[in-house]
């Protein structure tokens, strides 16, 4: 045992998770609690509102008008939030996907890294519900245990920073 990282919250490299491979969070029992416990990265949503609002997004994309609405064909997501490492969708069954410019042929399920994606999806989700308002259970629901964001200090919009630039809570000032 290592005691110089004793009470630190630290533990040694060796011991340490691995970001590539997010170990499962799951109930072996299948408590009620566990199993009724919603999800940032799925949400109660309506399909169909989705399917609209896809179909509509499709016929008349408010950005990306190629590379995008091609890989949200290829996919069937509705973008909701994109920057330049990639886009965050939403599936019809309301599962929050994350698509990488390097390989948009891939899709990869949001949640492996924690709480990076967590604060990811409460950006896109703010953003997504913004442009498509129609759908509701997108937008994120402030609760108790949010706080006022750092970023910006509750403001929704960091100083200096370029209008196309969105902050951390996605414009809410809150994050969860």
């Amino acid at each position: 045992m290592c005691r110089a990282l004793t009470g630190t919250g630290l533990r040694p490299p060796p011991l340490r998770r691995r970001a590539n491979r997010p170990q499962l969070k799951r109930d072996p029992l299948g408590s009620p609690a566990r199993s009724q416990m919603s999800s940032p990265f799925v949400l109660t949503v309506d399909a169909q509102a989705i399917e609209l609002a896809l179909k509509e997004y499709l016929t008349h994309p408010d950005e990306g008008a190629g590379e995008l609405v091609r890989i949200c064909q290829l996919h069937h997501v509705l973008p909701l939030w994109t920057d330049w490492v990639g886009c965050i969708a939403l599936q019809p069954t309301g599962r929050l996907v994350f698509i990488v410019w390097d390989d948009p042929e891939k899709v990869e399920t949001l949640g492996a890294a924690g709480d990076q994606d967590r604060r990811m999806a409460h950006a896109a989700r703010a953003e997504g519900s913004r442009r498509f308002p129609a759908i509701s259970g997108l937008a994120p629901v402030r609760d108790a245990s949010a706080r006022v964001c750092p970023s910006c200090g509750g403001s929704g919009k960091p100083a200096s920073i370029p209008d196309n630039v969105v902050c951390e809570c996605g414009g809410l000032g809150w994050i969860p």
